[in-house]
């Protein structure tokens, strides 16, 4: 459970996972929120780029499982940071959205979401410090 092998697989998946989210969720929360034809045409751009980015990096995830201890290591302390910072963004946008649209919580990452986002950050920060041969 605390092999480099295991964190690549959860994170390939919750990554993969998330071309649903954008892929095929997106269009219906795209016209629901946004009434311009502009808009909408922007917003779904944006999110079926972003589901293309998911399955980059879900791949690029799954072809790093049989990387050797140190440099996989190494990579997971990368991956953390860049969680961490992905964490606040997310943390920032909801806490913005929140104030700004209160009765929109389309606009918001879910909580049950945003714990997942965290939990994986903190599982992939371990991983990447205390991993033994």
């Amino acid at each position: 459970m605390l092999k480099p092998k295991m964190v690549f697989t959860v994170l390939s998946v919750w990554f993969f996972f998330h071309i649903i989210i954008f892929w095929l969720m997106n269009p219906m929360s795209v016209e629901a929120l946004i009434e311009g034809e502009k808009g909408q045409m922007s917003s779904r751009t944006l999110g079926y780029l972003s589901g293309s980015l998911c399955i980059m990096v879900g791949v690029i995830m799954v072809l790093l499982r049989d990387l050797d201890i140190t440099r996989a290591k190494r990579v997971l302390l990368g991956i953390g940071i860049s969680l961490v910072i992905t964490d606040i963004l997310i943390i920032m946008t909801n806490n913005a959205a929140a104030s700004k649209f209160p009765n929109e919580q389309m606009l918001q990452t879910p909580l049950p979401a945003l714990g997942i986002w965290i939990a994986i950050t903190i599982y992939t920060l371990y991983v990447g410090v205390t991993a033994e041969e």
